[in-house]
């Protein structure tokens, strides 16, 4: 049996490089298998690869994250990453597993993994 698989999907390619590196300290047997750097990309690479967890930023290019997390709904556990507060409740709304605020402390993005590790 594999790992457990994820897409990273933010517009900013520092901050993404940023999670990426703290997933891999966090939970070192989640396999990224793909990178987005706009909602659009993101749905293609849900549509490719099916992953277990979809970590996604709000605001992106070409869809939302909202749109997104709407879309892979029901397909995988969807983990907000942003910096904007107010879409809290329209992300769990879409079905997200948890919301994390930036800049992301290790501390809360361990227990955002807890949670989604809890309802695999």
């Amino acid at each position: 049996m594999t790992g457990p698989t994820a897409i990273v999907a933010e517009d900013e390619a520092t901050l993404r490089h940023q999670l990426i590196e703290q997933l891999g300290q966090l939970w070192p047997e989640l396999t990224i298998v793909g990178e987005a750097a706009d909602g659009v990309q993101a749905l293609r690479l849900l549509d490719e690869h099916h992953p277990d967890v979809l970590f996604l930023d709000i605001q992106m290019p070409g869809a939302t994250g909202l749109e997104v997390a709407r879309q892979a709904s029901g397909r995988c556990h969807v983990v907000f990453v942003t910096a904007y507060e107010q879409y809290a409740v329209n992300a769990f709304s879409a079905g997200a597993a948890d919301y994390l605020v930036k800049p992301i402390r290790a501390g809360r993005l361990a227990a955002a993994i807890e949670r989604v590790r809890s309802r695999q």
